[in-house]
């Protein structure tokens, strides 16, 4: 006995959404994550490739604002820029090998010219030294030195199946 056709198209567009479904689910993406000292999720979230975030701190000795933006690509994080305010004490003087420096009147920026790297470490400062934070876009922006100071964070991107990526901590940011 034949079936209707409008049965088969029926059948046949079930299909085509379940298989869509399964090819969405398992399309690998790029995840950041950035994880404590116990290897719990702090945050961690979806990235589209080039997704750029950027981390800041007062630097120790000189006490000025230091910048690094990153950008998470083909499952790695590459540190696009650095922003410093001087260049003493151990900081950035010269540009890098195949990038730029450009000197403006509020910051000296170094582009490029860095290896992209799987993960990198933070170590997270306090009121009194580092005032480490994060800026997640369009999530906001996470003071890390009053919500876990002292903590060593690991920060990574990976290729990971988009259905096993569960977004973690964005509570923590100011601006939501």
């Amino acid at each position: 006995m034949k079936k209707p056709a409008k049965f088969r198209r029926a059948a046949i567009c079930a299909a085509m959404l379940i298989l869509s479904a399964a090819a969405a689910a398992g399309w690998r993406v790029d995840a950041l994550t950035l994880t404590g000292e116990a290897g719990r999720a702090v945050f961690a979230l979806p990235a589209a490739n080039g997704y750029r975030f950027t981390t800041g701190y007062t630097h120790s000795v000189e006490l000025t604002p230091v910048e690094d933006e990153y950008a998470a690509a083909c499952g790695a994080l590459w540190n696009w820029q650095e922003r410093v305010k001087s260049s003493n004490a151990g900081m950035p003087s010269i540009a890098p090998e195949h990038g730029r420096y450009i000197n403006t009147d509020e910051w000296l920026i170094f582009q490029g010219g860095r290896r992209p790297a799987e993960r990198f470490y933070l170590r997270v400062g306090s009121e009194e030294f580092g005032r480490n934070w994060i800026e997640l876009p369009p999530y906001g922006r996470a003071e890390l030195y009053k919500i876990m100071p002292g903590v060593r964070l690991t920060v990574a991107a990976e290729k990971r199946p988009l259905a096993l990526i569960f977004p973690a901590g964005l509570e923590l940011l100011e601006k939501r």
